[in-house]
């Protein structure tokens, strides 16, 4: 579709792995130079248009310096979930881990604005019913330095998420939860004085993001637009970066939880 100079948005994750990724970058690259109007290729994920997401990035300098992060994911993905029969996330090396995890990851990328350098992790599967692995343990660094924790059960009995991040100046964190009837995100910032501001933000980063999608279409094919850059947060190199971070943190559970470098885009 992008060859015959379509747009396109496709769903998450942006691939099975990161040789794919490059294959299809390198495919893209080899066509796009003899297309007249650069078609936009997008990656749905709405992580990084919820609102709550894009107000945290707001928020995360009131934070001061980042001493550390705890993102914590307990799923609830079982056979009462209408995505656990899909076929195509049993497919590929990762299972339930990549397909949901991307989300958590793209969140984190968003929130902190800066990329993951390092991991070492260790997974493991326990509940046989899911395709492996369903659990992950893992330590990662940020490229300032800072380090945080990344925990994964696909299916919990006591479903949660959380982002938090300690600062010198408060703490920031961001959870799934309800508000007026509706799900979203509450986000919660804390002072230096222990005062707590908190925000409800229902879902709606699906909507967004197909907003902006049209949006990037219709820029795109205005005569007094030539050249418009799409939203960066839905490039496919976006949704790449969130699957090496995840494939890394795969990678170095083979080898016994030993440091792995994530791959640059």
């Amino acid at each position: 579709m992008l060859k015959a100079g379509k747009h396109v948005i496709q769903e998450k994750p942006a691939c099975g792995s990161i040789t794919e990724a490059e294959t299809a970058l390198s495919c893209y690259n080899s066509f796009r130079a003899s297309i007249p109007h650069q078609p936009i290729w997008a990656v749905a994920e709405n992580y990084r248009f919820e609102p709550a997401f894009v107000e945290a990035r707001k928020l995360i300098n009131d934070i001061g310096d980042m001493l550390n992060i705890h993102v914590i994911v307990e799923g609830s993905m079982n056979s009462s979930n209408p995505y656990f029969s899909s076929s195509w996330r049993r497919n590929f090396t990762g299972g339930f881990i990549l397909d949901m995890g991307v989300h958590f990851i793209a969140g984190l990328r968003m929130i902190v604005g800066c990329e993951i350098s390092t991991v070492s992790a260790i997974v493991r599967y326990v509940d046989t019913t899911l395709p492996p692995p369903d659990n992950i343990c893992s330590l990662f660094q940020l490229e300032n330095g800072c380090a945080g924790v990344f925990v994964m059960a696909v299916s919990s009995t006591s479903p949660k998420i959380i982002w938090r991040i300690d600062g010198t100046k408060g703490a920031l964190q961001i959870e799934r939860g309800t508000g007026n009837g509706k799900h979203g995100y509450v986000v919660l910032l804390y002072s230096a004085d222990g005062n707590c501001q908190k925000t409800f933000y229902p879902f709606s980063g699906v909507t967004e993001e197909l907003k902006c999608f049209v949006h990037d279409i219709v820029q795109a094919s205005s005569k007094e637009m030539t050249g418009h850059q799409a939203d960066p947060r839905s490039s496919y190199v976006e949704g790449a970066r969130d699957v090496a971070v995840l494939e890394a943190m795969l990678e170095s559970s083979a080898n016994e939880g030993a440091p792995v470098h994530v791959k640059k885009f």
